[in-house]
């Protein structure tokens, strides 16, 4: 047995930490780029920090130009404004497109822009050669998982891409997780971020390249997903509740960056190349159905998941992965994920292209592998 395991070089878990983040901070850097979600700004979280920073003499300036799924255009202009400024730290504060914009700037900043020289499968090759700028991550949502993998998930609009950078470099050397901070979520934010945590969780538990530190991770982030979205949903106000799913965000990002998604997350990039839907709406329509796929090589492979997210044990193999599969169209329903992509629109041609384009490192972690006609199939099936 071989395998590597990376993570953020310090994390910091606590309901209050961003009240407090000056203890955390300080020594790391003098001059911060701040990328940060115009929410932040709006609410006076922004104004909160920016106070802490000065008390500690730390120069600042933010980036609040990230809106929706993370654009190339944001990296790069990120990142000229933290070299005009002389930044020497990044820290983001919001989720996951934003915290993704920092990472992937903390990396361009010190290995020269533009961003897309750097993406998988769209880029020149280029890689991240010197040390990036310290990264400190603050997730403001529970399910990307960005604050601790070691990519960057970066779109284009204008060329119809998404793709990733990817080098352990990039791994936030400090990852502060408030969950008060997930608080002001609206549901739909919830939903959407939630079942993305979920996602990562049980493809990362499915996957082939799963390893024995990644698997236990996998399963508990499982449990507390299936225990806490629903009640994160119905009440944002429920801080148990956000507790509990950032720590499945945070266990679902751990084992991923460490043992790779599935099917689930190609077939959501590539509806992610034609739709402007939200990353975690994708992922979260496609994951019942690749569950199905994979249960049908193996019956048996979700059975200590069904186990977790009824908290019962079943007496004949297969019922688990069973219940496991009906938990996640029931709990999808419960929380307005739909069950197919009827509503998007996609013709027969753009279902055939959609399975040719959801290859990538996802797809080839998944414990069943299918030729892109067959994923094609999927599509046409969901429209």
């Amino acid at each position: 047995m071989e395998f590597t395991f990376i993570a953020p070089s310090k994390t910091i878990y606590k309901t209050g930490a961003l009240d407090a983040i000056g203890k955390h901070i300080e020594g790391i850097g003098s001059r911060f780029l701040i990328v940060i979600d115009p929410v932040f700004e709006k609410n006076g979280t922004l104004s909160k920090l920016e106070k802490q920073l000065d008390a500690l003499g730390i120069a600042h300036t933010s980036y609040l130009g990230v809106v929706g799924e993370p654009d190339v255009s944001n990296v790069d202009e990120a990142s000229a404004q933290a070299i005009e400024f002389g930044c020497d730290v990044v820290m983001s504060v919001g989720g996951g497109s934003v915290l993704d914009v920092g990472k992937a700037s903390a990396g361009v900043i010190t290995n020269g822009t533009p961003v897309k020289d750097y993406l998988e499968y769209v880029g020149t090759g280029r890689k991240v050669v010197n040390p990036p700028l310290p990264f400190i991550a603050v997730p403001t949502t529970a399910g990307t998982g960005a604050e601790v993998t070691k990519l960057a998930v970066i779109g284009s609009k204008k060329e119809h891409f998404k793709r990733s950078m990817r080098d352990d470099q990039l791994i936030a050397n400090l990852c502060i997780i408030d969950p008060r901070l997930c608080v002001s979520a609206p549901p739909k934010v919830t939903a959407i971020t939630g079942i993305d945590a979920m996602t990562h969780c049980m493809e990362s538990y499915a996957t082939w390249k799963a390893t024995p530190i990644t698997k236990p991770l996998s399963l508990r982030g499982i449990e507390l997903a299936g225990r806490y979205l629903k009640r994160a949903y119905d009440n944002g106000e429920d801080i148990e509740a956000r507790e509990g799913m950032s720590l499945a965000a945070y266990m679902g990002g751990l084992a991923f960056s460490n043992s790779g998604n599935g099917a689930a997350h190609g077939l959501g990039m590539a509806l992610n190349v034609y739709f402007p839907i939200p990353h975690g709406l994708g992922v979260g329509i496609t994951l019942p159905y690749v569950m199905e796929i994979n249960a049908e090589e193996d019956p048996t492979l979700y059975d200590p998941v069904g186990e977790v997210l009824l908290r019962k044990r079943f007496n004949t193999p297969g019922d688990g992965t069973k219940a496991a599969i009906e938990f996640i169209r029931e709990l999808n329903a419960h929380i307005g994920i739909p069950a197919d992509i009827k509503w998007l629109g996609a013709s027969a041609e753009m279902a055939r292209t959609m399975g040719e384009k959801c290859f990538g490192n996802s797809m080839s972690c998944n414990p069943v592998q299918l030729e892109a006609q067959k994923w094609g199939a999927l599509f046409e099936r969901l429209r």
